[in-house]
């Protein structure tokens, strides 16, 4: 019995064992099955787009786990082509997960084009997605309603002449500067040249003896001369390098003056060369006054007397001390000091003279107010006389120049709107053109009227003044001319008023519209103004 029941426990067991393993390999098997391969779906946005438009494509990939997949990477989509590329976007929900791929494509290939499948790796599995039928329309050009015209020549601008006198002017103007800066310059270099190469007193009456000729002496009158001359040499060398009074002097007198300072021990002369001093002197007075004539032999042997007595001297004069070579160094630095000076002031009076007679000769011919316009700077006056942009404008075209080319605006009517500059400015300017071949009428002119002063108004005009009157221009084209004035105050509460030109004309199957605003008191806008009225011109189809 007991073994009975052991044999019944060990069945028992390897039932259990084989149910077990019964339910592992139903769940081996189950999970097997139970994974499904991924799903691909390929879609567009559109199926139908115009030549060049955009398509979004996009490829969904759904799978129950992640996955390793790759797209090809030279992707072909003719004959579309790709215009950009996005990364994959990962969605996960209830055990799904979602992968998209998107793509943007165009064609420029008209009729029914395929958008052929994709091939995408999963799991190194190769799978294609589905192709795509898609419609390119064709544009239609409307080639009846509508000119078309050649390409246009290049225009040649013309060269703005105005103001051509003041590149002359202030060529003169730098070339003076130029000129006197040199004169200045020079006359330094020469100054200092001098200073530094000026003789020794000894020296200078030296080679003033050296100079006098004795032996064409013929005539009284001529040794009157040679004598005078001999004197007046010695005696500016004693003036000059002793400080002593000798032109004034008498023979007495300059000799005694040379005795006391050889006395005083300031000049240590022997009594020999005060002898031959004193006899030249007195041959000197016998032959100026006493019209003695001592003949040649005696009027060169004065003369290498006088040397000599000239070299005695200059030896005898006592060494100056360190203080008097520094008081001599400082006096002759203040005099070159003073001489510079004086050259410095007498340039700068010359070239403020110079500016001043330029600038008064400019403001009698020209006015103060396009002197300083010119000297300190005005924006209007620059735009005025810069070379200006001629430009033909819109589809029906007018041509017009301005100081700089007008920006269109975007606009999404056909109308055509081109502006340049904005009421914070001192010119403003704006073309419209309209593509309506309405008549004008008289009647209509007050509506127009009433559209640009609600015009203004919108842009901040107030006390607004109108005038009209119908004018012709480019060889006769009727116009009519709307023109006034108002008070406009710009962000910092500063109110200027402001005058406008608007101009309605109709010309070449189209209504067209110049408008200048300016500031009253500027005078280079109002010339602005003028002159793009003048300007105007219609080409004529």
């Amino acid at each position: 019995m007991r073994v009975m029941l052991k044999n019944y426990l060990v069945i028992l067991k390897n039932v259990d064992k084989i149910k077990i393993c019964i339910v592992f390999f139903i769940c081996g098997i189950t999970s097997i099955f139970s994974q499904q391969p991924p799903v691909l779906l390929s879609s567009v946005d559109t199926t139908k787009i115009k030549i060049g438009e955009q398509i979004n494509y996009e490829i969904k990939i759904n799978t129950d786990s992640i996955s390793n997949i790759r797209f090809e990477e030279n992707k072909i989509f003719n004959p579309f082509e790709l215009i950009e590329e996005f990364n994959i976007d990962t969605l996960k929900k209830e055990g799904q997960i979602t992968l998209i791929k998107k793509f943007s494509i165009t064609s420029f290939e008209p009729g029914v084009q395929t958008l052929r499948p994709q091939k995408i790796l999963v799991n190194d599995i190769l799978y294609y997605s589905d192709s795509i039928l898609i419609d390119v329309l064709n544009v239609k050009v409307d080639t009846v309603s509508k000119k078309f015209f050649d390409i246009k020549n290049i225009t040649e601008l013309q060269k703005n002449n105005d103001g051509w006198w003041k590149k002359y002017l202030l060529g003169f103007f730098i070339l003076s500067l130029i000129f006197i800066g040199y004169r200045f310059y020079k006359k330094l270099l020469i100054s200092k040249s001098q200073n530094e190469k000026v003789p020794l007193p000894i020296e200078k009456a030296i080679i003033a003896l050296q100079h006098l000729e004795s032996k064409d002496l013929k005539e009284q009158l001529d040794y009157k001369e040679y004598y005078s001359k001999l004197t007046d040499i010695v005696k500016n060398y004693l003036e000059e390098d002793i400080s002593l009074d000798a032109l004034e002097s008498t023979t007495d007198e300059l000799v005694n003056k040379l005795e006391l300072l050889k006395d005083a021990g300031k000049l240590s002369l022997n009594q020999e060369t005060i002898t031959n001093f004193k006899s030249v002197l007195k041959t000197a007075d016998l032959v100026k006054f006493a019209k003695s004539n001592p003949g040649i032999e005696i009027a060169s042997s004065d003369k290498k007397l006088l040397e000599t007595v000239l070299l005695n001297t200059k030896d005898a004069i006592p060494k100056p001390t360190e203080e008097e070579l520094l008081k001599n160094k400082e006096y002759l630095e203040k005099q070159n000091k003073e001489k510079r000076n004086k050259i410095i002031k007498k340039t700068l009076i010359v070239i403020l003279s110079f500016t001043a007679l330029i600038l008064a000769t400019s403001i009698s011919i020209y006015g103060w107010k396009s002197v300083s316009d010119t000297l300190l700077g005005n924006s209007t006056k620059t735009l005025l006389n810069k070379t200006w942009v001629q430009g033909n404008y819109g589809a029906n075209p007018i041509i017009i120049s301005t100081p700089d080319v007008l920006k269109r605006l975007k606009s999404e009517d056909i109308n055509q709107t081109f502006e340049w500059e904005s009421l914070t400015k001192s010119i403003y300017v704006s073309l419209k053109i309209e593509s309506d071949n309405d008549k004008i009428e008289q009647k209509d002119v007050q509506s127009v009227i009433d559209e640009l002063i609600i015009e203004l108004k919108g842009r901040g005009a107030i006390n607004i003044l109108t005038k009209q009157q119908e004018i012709f221009i480019d060889k006769g084209s009727p116009a009519f001319k709307i023109f006034g004035s108002f008070d406009y105050s710009d962000q910092d509460g500063i109110t200027k008023r402001h005058e406008y030109v608007n101009l309605k004309f109709q010309e070449n199957n189209g209504k067209q519209r110049v408008l200048v605003i300016y500031e009253r008191d500027n005078n280079f806008a109002k010339e602005i103004a003028k002159k793009i009225e003048e300007s105007i011109i219609f080409k004529i189809e």
